[in-house]
C-alpha cells in the first residue's frame, strides 16, 4: 500500500491549512519550515516550530521530511509529512491511518 502520491518537488512550497483545528504549516521555496497550532498527531497539543524540510521521493510514496529545530534528547526530531495528491499533505500514523491532513491555501 503506497503512504502517499506521487509529486514533484516543486509543488510543495506554499502554506497549507488544516480546516478544522485552523492548524498551519508553511513549507518555503528555500528550504525552511514553520508551523503554527499544529499537531502531528493524537496525542499531542498544538505547537509552533520551525526547522527545515526536505522531499524524499520513494518510488511512488514520496514525502517531506521535517527536521524540527530546537528538539530536546528524547524528543522526535523530525516527521515525515505525506502527500495525499489535490493540494492535501498528512501526517501518517503507524497503523496507516491520516492523523491531520492539511490542504494548500496559497503558493510560496
Amino acid at each position: 500500500m503506497s503512504r502517499g502520491n506521487s509529486v514533484a518537488p516543486d509543488e510543495f512550497p506554499g502554506v497549507y491549512r488544516n480546516s478544522q483545528t485552523g492548524g498551519e504549516i508553511t513549507l518555503d521555496s528555500d528550504g525552511t519550515v514553520t508551523a503554527t497550532d499544529l499537531s502531528t498527531d493524537a496525542h499531542s497539543g498544538p505547537a509552533d516550530f520551525h526547522g527545515q524540510w526536505e522531499f524524499t521521493d520513494s518510488s511512488g510514496s514520496d514525502f517531506v521530511y521535517l527536521n524540527i529545530d530546537e528538539r530536546g534528547i528524547g524528543e522526535v526530531s523530525g516527521v515525515q509529512l505525506y502527500t495525499r495528491g489535490g493540494g492535501k499533505v498528512a501526517f501518517g500514523l503507524p497503523d496507516g491511518s491520516w492523523s491531520l491532513v492539511p490542504t494548500k491555501v496559497s503558493a510560496q
